[in-house]
């Protein structure tokens, strides 16, 4: 298990360096060798739109946490195949631990890494190694505040480190991969706003039409956002996956028991909360404002649509509406059978992968 996940970011290096420049970055190598996968962990300064900062009088500086997963030496032809993917987590798994839990095959990351790919990870703001605002800390010293980092602060995120992936890697257009609120919110809207950046889309357990609340229902549910300021995750509860359709006998339970192990780390405050994992509602909030949660007619770009047939977050209905909606013939819905939400972490994790590289290579293929 990666130590560093117990440490905030600017607890690693001095606050100094911080000033004098824009990345912070620690290598952590695997094995040397031309042939070995080498992990690295990157530190983006980025002034945060987060509005708590301003309101305060905070800093509003903060850290971007991004994951690199690549085959040694890849870096020096990466230019000449595009083959760069950018990867943005869900609900409450930042990105390392939603994408490079290194079990069971459960890591995307490092078996794309093995195909040929530069594969990057980033922990939204308020999650894993990114900074969290203050309020997370101690929400009750601020009952007024709404719930942080809103969905136009993790646009901003995304923004940054896709700028900063094509920087690094001398690209126009990574591929982009969102996964379940991810795959509803940041994914699709910065594709529909960048499409000359974004070579291909996937999104995978992706909800596109909300669950079919009433306005009232959706109000309560703002109200308790901004009262609340989090929502918490349950690493070590199996069964809560079966709520969202991952049946625990789905699941490869060596990846689930390392998912756990590298959750709980995530937080620094999960064991004072009896192994609750805090994650910012703010976009839980802006989730109940538009249904659909995007307007899928404005993509541009080619579409891997990607689920589990027992998905209850995204069902078969609901994506079947969303590839209606998509214009394109390039733009493909996959269903993988006996499979839930978690899909990485499941039994069928090679039948999604093969899918996956299909869609992004299929020249490969």
């Amino acid at each position: 298990m990666n130590s560093l996940a117990n440490k905030r970011p600017y607890q690693l290096l001095p606050a100094v360096f911080v000033f004098v420049t824009s990345l912070l970055w620690l290598s952590l190598a695997n094995a040397a060798g031309e042939d070995s996968i080498r992990t690295t962990d990157y530190y983006i300064s980025h002034e945060s739109n987060e509005p708590f900062y301003a309101r305060h009088g905070v800093d509003p500086n903060v850290l971007l946490h991004v994951r690199e997963v690549v085959m040694a030496g890849r870096e020096r032809t990466v230019r000449e195949d595009g083959k760069v993917l950018v990867l943005i987590h869900g609900a409450t798994f930042p990105g390392y631990v939603a994408f490079d839990t290194n079990a069971g095959g459960a890591s995307i990351m490092r078996h794309f890494a093995q195909l040929g790919w530069d594969t990057f990870a980033l922990d939204l703001e308020g999650y894993g190694m990114s900074t969290r605002p203050i309020i997370m800390d101690t929400p009750e010293a601020f009952p007024n505040d709404p719930a942080p980092i809103r969905s136009d602060v993790t646009m901003a995120n995304v923004g940054r480190v896709v700028d900063f992936v094509r920087d690094l890697r001398g690209v126009d257009k990574v591929h982009l991969l969102g996964w379940s609120l991810g795959a509803d919110i940041e994914a699709p809207r910065y594709t529909i706003l960048h499409p000359d950046k974004v070579s291909k889309l996937v999104l995978l357990g992706v909800n596109y039409q909300g669950w079919g609340e009433s306005e009232d229902d959706l109000s309560a549910e703002r109200d308790g956002y901004d009262n609340n300021k989090m929502i918490f995750g349950y690493p070590a509860l199996i069964e809560r996956w079966a709520g969202l359709g991952t049946k625990p006998e789905f699941v490869i339970r060596s990846a689930f028991d390392a998912y756990r192990e590298e959750h709980l780390a995530s937080d620094p405050k999960s064991g004072e909360r009896g192994g609750a994992v805090r994650a910012p509602a703010g976009r839980f909030f802006d989730l109940t404002l538009e249904k659909p949660h995007f307007d899928a007619e404005k993509i541009t770009v080619p579409t891997l649509v990607i689920n589990g047939d027992a998905d209850a977050d995204a069902t078969q209905e609901d994506n079947q509406a969303l590839m209606e909606a998509l214009d394109g013939e390039e733009n493909k819905l996959v269903v993988i059978p006996g499979a839930g939400h978690f899909l990485h972490f499941e039994k069928v994790n090679m039948q999604f992968y093969s899918a996956l590289q299909e869609f992004l290579d299929p020249k490969k293929n």
